[in-house]
């Protein structure tokens, strides 16, 4: 079977934040269907890249974003009023309409939407992975001013994206329990609906050491992300301070590539405070820590970066909204939770506190995770719902 996967980004390398596509489509071949796959590219994304991907699939179609900032930003903002599509985007819709057909389509990515204007009547599964829309409506809340003129004009845009893919749909597929009730509240039929969590790879996420490290808390995850950022703000600025009035020595890491310049800023003022910016490994930083913080505020569908912290068997805190996308199948994962950042401080203090005694890392975290978020098992489900969704057309 002939199936075109379209992203917004490209799923590699792993770092990118789209791994979630790497392994899906790495399922589909592996079910052995001809996989094309067509993605919206940034600069960093290397010819080397893309002939990783090429050797994982039949096809790879690309548009790259124009070099021009001035040009990204009118394109951006034509795109954000409604007006046409950005550039790169109209430029991967041309490259598809000059392909032969599929069987389905499997697209990924509110900025994609565009593409089904080039499939005809070809059957779509629609990847939306998270409710995107919830996560806008948070942040905007949470900001002010321009910031927040800026939330919301993109909310407006992705409301009207969700709406056109949620309508041509032969399946949608969310990451979590929380995202699939969000969409059902939307008025979307629940039979449309499929969870498909995100996974873990549990042989790569697996500590080398048995011994949490001392007063060390640490954050992980892409950090120009916003969600990301406001939490590790939160962090140094709220959290960390009532932190180090029981424990003087505690010490913050936050790790994760493109840490924006006013984060740099404020960690630089903050005592014993790390941004790493990006870093060939992550598990080192891990298998160091005490304790991992994830104060996410706002944000959707299931935070890997939590799942990677838990597979490497490291005691987690999170905020309830974090917390609440790790619940498979009414399961409560053995995470502490906590919002207010006084609350939030206490749940690190205690953990800092039990590393001190008993320094044995989280196994039943490891063993959580492995039980409930596997690529394998995801992998299988979206190979059912797209050949059932190619079958009934």
């Amino acid at each position: 079977m002939k199936v075109l996967y379209v992203t917004s980004g490209f799923p590699y390398p792993l770092t990118s934040g789209y791994l979630r596509h790497y392994h899906l489509t790495d399922a589909l071949s592996r079910a052995g269907h001809r996989v094309t796959l067509a993605s919206l590219i940034g600069r960093s994304t290397t010819p080397e890249d893309i002939a990783t991907m090429q050797s994982r699939v039949e096809h790879v179609i690309t548009a790259r974003r124009p070099r021009s900032r001035a040009r990204r930003s009118i394109g951006r903002a034509a795109e954000l009023a409604g007006l046409r599509p950005a550039d790169d985007v109209r430029a991967l819709v041309e490259l598809i309409r000059r392909n032969e057909r599929f069987d389905v389509v499997l697209l990924s990515g509110k900025r994609t939407t565009p593409v089904l204007d080039a499939i005809g009547t070809t059957p779509v599964v629609v990847d939306l992975c998270d409710a995107t829309s919830q996560r806008l409506e948070g942040m905007a809340r949470a900001a002010s001013g321009v910031a927040r003129r800026r939330i919301l004009l993109e909310l407006e845009f992705v409301r009207r994206a969700e709406q056109r893919l949620i309508g041509r749909a032969a399946n949608l597929l969310v990451a979590s329990e929380r995202d699939r009730q969000a969409m059902t509240a939307t008025g979307v039929r629940a039979k449309r609906l499929s969870i498909l969590p995100n996974g873990v790879d549990a042989s790569f996420w697996e500590r080398r050491n048995d011994r949490l490290g001392e007063d060390l808390v640490v954050m992980t995850g892409v950090m120009d992300y916003e969600p990301n950022v406001d939490a590790a703000i939160t962090l140094i600025e709220s959290v960390m301070p009532i932190v180090r009035e029981s424990i003087p020595s505690a010490r913050l890491e936050i790790v994760g590539r493109d840490p924006t310049p006013e984060l740099r800023a404020i960690a630089a003022r903050a005592p014993a405070t790390t941004v790493t910016g990006f870093v060939d490994d992550v598990r080192p930083h891990l298998e160091a820590a005490s304790v991992f913080a994830a104060p996410l505020r706002f944000g959707a569908g299931i935070q890997n970066k939590v799942l990677e912290a838990m597979a490497m068997s490291v005691p987690s805190v999170t905020s309830t909204l974090a917390a609440a996308g790790l619940a498979i199948d009414g399961s409560i994962p053995p995470v502490a939770t906590a919002d207010e950042p006084h609350r939030f401080a206490e749940a690190l203090t205690e953990r800092l506190q039990a590393a001190r005694r008993d320094p044995r890392p989280d196994w039943a975290a490891r063993s959580y995770v492995v039980d409930h978020f596997s690529w394998q098992r995801g992998g299988r489900r979206l190979v059912e719902i797209i050949e059932h969704a190619a079958d009934a057309a």
